[in-house]
């Protein structure tokens, strides 16, 4: 079973060269190819991996999404290098732990007959979409989802809705707000969900306790009653745990919130998420000293 990989480069090598050399260690009798879109034209970064074969970038077009629709865009771009029955979309940073898990997750999938399997956003992303994968991490069978149906690029501001409650001069409160935006937002992967939400799908649980989100007292106090259509943490607890591994590994990872994800009990990956966008000399000591740990476990 042989897997593509498509992520998208931006800013610091050193996250995603961190990933391929994990990635490789774990799963060293694994076929893949892994497409890298070098959305910054960065001359530095080649093929410096097995099985690894970098892409251009594509431009920036003026937008009011145009981070997002950049990061969209490039994924748009290498799906047509896509020849593979699996395909896999891997950010950046989304580290995985787990020893041998392309072979064991591509097998899950055949046996259970899933279409998707990944990471949700992370619940305190309130305004994004819940219990479907993200394109964090998004495992796809291309036998059941048609390669070219797959359409990733983001509309944000483009629904009359979220229109509407993001107007400032609309006279409500600020928790009515949050809470009408639950799920609202039209990042990248949501036309995904909207085409392909009811096909079968298996979702990462990610940490998360609800006693430690910030909210103000009326909106901790709203959570209590209303429907998750616009509670601002999920009422579907199966989707979460409030168990982490990094608290026991890092401290400093912990505290910085890099977003933790289990499967089948057992700790599957993290994701540093806007902490992994920029070079951070203390965020790549503690990265490369819980990947050390976990290279030397396999």
């Amino acid at each position: 079973m042989k897997l593509t990989l498509v992520s998208v480069k931006y800013g610091s090598n050193d996250w995603l060269l961190a990933n391929i050399k994990l990635s490789q260690a774990l799963n060293p009798n694994q076929p893949y190819e892994w497409l890298v879109v070098n959305n910054d034209d960065d001359a530095t970064f080649t093929e410096q991996a097995r099985a690894v074969r970098v892409l251009p970038g594509v431009k920036k077009t003026p937008s009011t999404d145009r981070g997002s629709y950049h990061h969209a865009a490039a994924i748009m771009s290498a799906l047509p290098e896509v020849k593979t029955r699996f395909l896999l979309l891997l950010d950046h940073d989304f580290f995985v732990i787990r020893a041998n898990w392309m072979l064991e997750i591509l097998t899950h999938m055949q046996v259970k007959k899933l279409a998707f399997f990944g990471s949700t956003w992370h619940p305190k992303w309130s305004y994004q979409y819940r219990y479907f994968p993200s394109v964090h991490f998004m495992l796809i069978d291309l036998d059941q989802i048609p390669l070219e149906k797959l359409d990733f690029l983001p509309d944000i501001g483009g629904g009359w809705w979220d229109n509407l409650i993001s107007y400032k001069k609309l006279p409500i409160p600020k928790f009515m707000r949050q809470s009408l935006q639950v799920g609202q937002f039209r990042d990248t992967g949501f036309r995904v969900r909207q085409a392909f939400g009811d096909a079968k799908f298996e979702c990462l649980i990610p940490h998360y306790d609800p006693e430690l989100a910030t909210l103000e007292p009326l909106q901790r106090l709203m959570t209590r009653v209303l429907p998750d259509q616009f509670n601002l943490i999920p009422q579907r607890t199966s989707s979460y745990t409030t168990k982490s591994f990094l608290q026991g590994m890092s401290e400093y990872a912990y505290e910085q919130q890099w977003e933790e994800f289990f499967w089948q009990t057992q700790p599957f990956g993290f994701h540093l998420r806007m902490v992994g966008r920029g070079t951070n000399e203390q965020d790549l000591v503690e990265l490369e000293q819980l990947l050390n740990v976990h290279l030397t476990k396999r």
